[in-house]
């Protein structure tokens, strides 16, 4: 008899998360900095044909560097102190895939990354959806910070919070752990 191996995913969100900003924010700095004659466009994308075209404007615009940007070291340390304990990590996040697949690269701790595209806006859950169309029958841990991730933390085995804020008020429902 042939039995599937069970995966065991941990899924890291990328804004707040493993980062200390948003991508968003950078995005938009920028533009209000270098590119302000850019900004009724955006506005009117965003507002006509909605956020994944307006997350991938931003980005096609705007410019940033990997260096300067502050990273979640708790989040960093989990995640390679407890990697061996999964059969792949994923960062999956609402920020434009570019973003997403650059980060990735760059720190080297990912199997997989997945971020918005045009057709898919990568929260809350949409991430549920893509993970179980990628992996199938799979259990998995998600580190997050915010309401939109209260869906995804119903559904994991195991909810991890990055405390911005007052977010673990609203998670009374759900057996969490927090990890900065």
């Amino acid at each position: 008899m042939n039995r599937k191996k069970q995966l065991y995913i941990l899924a890291v969100d990328l804004d707040n998360t493993l980062i200390k900003t948003d991508m968003i924010y950078i995005g938009i700095k920028f533009l209000l900095l270098y590119r302000i004659y850019l900004l009724p466009k955006l506005i009117l994308l965003f507002l006509f044909k909605g956020k994944t075209y307006a997350k991938k404007y931003l980005f096609d615009i705007t410019s940033y560097s990997l260096e300067n940007i502050t990273f979640n070291q708790s989040v960093i340390d989990f995640i390679t102190n407890n990697k061996e304990k999964y059969t792949h990590t994923i960062l999956i996040s609402g920020s434009y895939y570019k973003y997403v697949d650059a980060i990735s690269k760059y720190l080297g701790l990912f199997d997989f990354s997945v971020g918005t595209t045009l057709e898919t806006n990568m929260i809350s859950k949409n991430k549920i959806r893509y993970l179980k169309d990628k992996f199938g029958d799979l259990i998995f841990d998600y580190i997050g910070d915010s309401k939109k991730d209260i869906p995804i933390w119903e559904t994991a085995r195991t909810a991890y919070v990055v405390n911005s804020g007052n977010i673990t008020s609203q998670l009374k429902h759900i057996k969490y752990k927090i990890i900065c």
